[in-house]
Parts: structure tokens; C-alpha cells; sequence
């Protein structure tokens, strides 16, 4: 069950990253900067996947 913990814990790696790069893309052009929407959509993912992920592996171990 430890590799589950550390794949949640590379999407909020991933999540981390995207959110810096958001702020590049940001300083670079604003909102409409394609950079930052890009990164954004994956920012989001990550987050989503995070959570997701979590709470099926919790899910899991309370089956066990």
C-alpha cells in the first residue's frame, strides 16, 4: 500500500510544478497567456487526481 501514498504524492508534485509554471506563463503574458491555461488545466488534473486517488485508497484499506 506504500506505493498508493506515493503516487498520491507525485500528483501533488505534479500539481506544484504546473502551479509554478502558471505563475511564468502569468508574468509572461496574463490570462490570456497560453502557457498559463495550459498549466492550469493541469494543475487542476493533478489536484483532481490527488483526491481521487486518496480516497480510493482509503476506500481500500478500510475493505481490508
Amino acid at each position: 500500500m506504500k506505493i498508493r501514498r506515493i503516487i498520491e504524492l507525485m500528483w501533488l508534485g505534479v500539481a506544484a510544478v504546473s502551479i509554478i509554471e502558471m505563475a511564468v506563463g502569468y508574468m509572461e503574458g496574463g490570462f490570456k497567456n497560453q502557457h498559463f491555461q495550459i498549466f492550469g488545466v493541469i494543475a487542476f488534473t493533478a489536484f483532481f487526481m490527488y483526491f481521487f486517488r486518496k480516497r480510493q485508497r482509503k476506500k481500500l484499506e478500510n475493505r481490508n
